[in-house]
C-alpha cells in the first residue's frame, strides 16, 4: 500500500468543531491585542476618534489574526483547536506549511468555507483553499 494511501483526512463536522474551538481562542486574542492597544495609545496620546488610529487599530487586530495561525501552522502544524480535534496541517508532501502557504490558507479560507460544498465531491474533503494553499489536513492516529 502507499504512503498516500494510509493518510486519512478528517471530516468537514471535525473541522467546524476545531474551527469553533479556534474562535473561542480568537476572542481571547482579540481582547488582549485591544487592551495591549488601548493601553499603548493611551501611553503615545493618541485616544481620538481619527481614522488614521482606527485604521492602525484594525491593521493591527489582522495581524495578530494572521501572526496566531500563521506561527502555529508553521511551527508544529496544529492550532489549540485543532490539536484538540486530532489534525495537523501539511503540505501535500507531508511537510510543515511555508510562510507564503499560511498566508495563501488564510486569506482564502473564507472564500472556500463559502464554497465548502466542493469538499464533498473530492475523495479526500479538500476545499478550495486546501487546494489553492497545496496544504492539506491530516487525521492524526488517536
Amino acid at each position: 500500500m502507499s504512503e498516500t494511501s494510509l493518510i486519512q483526512h478528517p471530516s468537514l463536522l471535525r473541522r467546524f468543531a476545531a474551527m469553533n474551538y479556534d474562535c473561542l481562542l480568537l476572542m481571547a486574542v482579540s481582547i488582549a491585542y485591544g487592551l495591549l492597544y488601548t493601553g499603548i495609545a493611551k501611553l503615545l496620546f493618541l485616544m481620538d476618534s481619527d481614522r488614521a488610529t482606527g485604521f492602525l487599530f484594525q491593521l493591527g487586530w489582522l495581524l495578530s489574526i494572521v501572526g496566531f495561525f500563521c506561527y502555529f501552522w508553521m511551527k508544529g502544524g496544529q492550532t489549540t483547536g485543532m490539536r484538540a480535534w486530532k489534525m495537523k496541517i501539511t503540505t501535500t508532501q507531508g511537510d510543515s506549511p511555508a510562510l507564503k502557504q499560511c498566508l495563501l490558507r488564510f486569506f482564502l479560507a473564507p472564500i472556500g468555507w463559502l464554497c465548502f460544498f466542493t469538499a464533498f465531491f473530492n475523495h479526500n474533503q479538500y476545499c478550495l483553499h486546501d487546494q489553492w494553499s497545496q496544504t492539506e489536513l491530516r487525521l492524526l492516529k488517536e
